[in-house]
């Protein structure tokens, strides 16, 4: 009995074994086929059931376009490539601009220009009229207003003009030539403002300006068809003497209004500036803010690294027709009036006879990257 207890143990654990063994990790036989030969090589390898059904991973694929891909693009076709900047002197001042390429024969430059601001002294000599249109000499007049108003009168006023040309630019370069990078044609726009230069009298003539002031005054008073030589009053109730009142009068309108000549009315009549109520006289010469431009220009490197390039530019701006000079009154000098004298007749016919602006500017580049 105790033997057959001792056997039936004996087959109990032998079965658990066997049980446990076949939970265990098998040992696979792979066969890899010589390329060489037709024998066959076995290779064993213990693996874990579930790695021989897990499928391998792919690489992922890019979604989109990286930083590194733009810019490897733009060097492959030229495109915004390099960076240059420039200084520019010439008729339209002094700039500043940065350039880049848009295609292999395309650049793009933008910037600003301005011309530094600098007086040009304008001297007008100060005349009279009668209502006959009969012209005489001031002094007379300076003695008049030297006797009543103790002021003392110059027989000019000086004026002190200055350009006031500040620009935004944008351009594009065209290189029509394919093996040659040296030339090219330009068209763009400046964008600026509408004044383009002003004018006004120095303070050294404030003096000046306001005996005239008070002479024209006094004229407009004796000469005015309800003057009464006997009612002129000088203050405290009292009045001018009679017959000295009437020989103002006949002085007045012997010597006329007095101001500046600039020039005549289309008519022949002389147009006389006269001053503000403050004793000033100003103009300003006005075209449009938006500026077309075509031209051409050269450019070539220097130096071993060809960073460093010197380069010239020339062509026009078209600013609308001649620039319309305003006076403070709103006479427009270039529509309205003929005949303009001194200096500034020079400086009107010029820009009469250039409707459009001549840039050449010659320029120092260097590329940045």
């Amino acid at each position: 009995m105790t033997k057959q207890l001792i056997i039936s143990l004996s087959l109990l654990v032998a079965s658990s074994a066997a049980a446990l063994a076949d939970a265990s990790p098998k040992d696979y036989i792979y066969t890899r086929r010589n390329s060489v030969s037709n024998d066959s090589s076995k290779i064993s390898k213990s693996l874990p059931d579930d790695s021989l059904l897990s499928p391998t991973p792919s690489p992922k694929k890019k979604s989109h376009f990286s930083f590194a891909d733009v810019k490897n693009w733009c060097r492959d076709n030229d495109v915004a490539d390099n960076l240059s900047v420039s200084f520019t002197l010439g008729t339209g001042g002094l700039g500043l601009e940065v350039s880049t390429p848009l295609t292999r024969r395309a650049r793009l430059r933008t910037g600003v220009e301005w011309i530094p601001s600098f007086k040009i002294p304008m001297t007008f000599e100060l005349s009279s009229f009668s209502e006959n249109g009969e012209s005489h000499d001031v002094s007379h007049i300076q003695q008049m207003v030297k006797d009543i108003m103790g002021l003392d009168m110059d027989d000019k006023v000086v004026m002190d003009a200055k350009p006031n040309m500040i620009n935004y630019k944008l351009l594009v370069d065209i290189f029509p030539f394919r093996n040659n990078n040296h030339w090219h044609v330009t068209a763009g726009f400046y964008l600026g403002s509408p004044v383009v230069g002003r004018a006004k009298n120095s303070r050294s003539e404030t003096q000046t300006l306001v005996g005239v002031n008070i002479y024209n005054r006094a004229y407009r008073y004796f000469t005015s068809p309800d003057f009464d030589p006997y009612m002129v009053a000088i203050g405290n109730g009292n009045y001018l003497d009679p017959e000295l009142a009437k020989e103002y009068h006949d002085d007045f309108e012997r010597y006329g209004s007095v101001g500046i000549h600039i020039g005549n009315f289309k008519d022949g009549k002389p147009y006389l500036m006269q001053p503000t109520k403050d004793g000033r006289v100003s103009a300003k010469a006005t075209t449009n803010n938006f500026r077309p431009y075509i031209g051409f220009g050269y450019a070539g490197t220097v130096g071993k690294d060809r960073r460093l390039e010197l380069g010239f530019d020339a062509g026009v701006l078209f600013w609308g027709g001649a620039p319309n000079v305003i006076l403070h009154d709103g006479i427009n000098m270039t529509k309205d009036l003929v005949d303009i004298r001194g200096k500034v007749g020079d400086y009107m016919d010029i820009m009469k006879a250039l409707p459009v602006y001549p840039l050449i500017n010659f320029k120092i580049s260097y590329t940045i990257f």
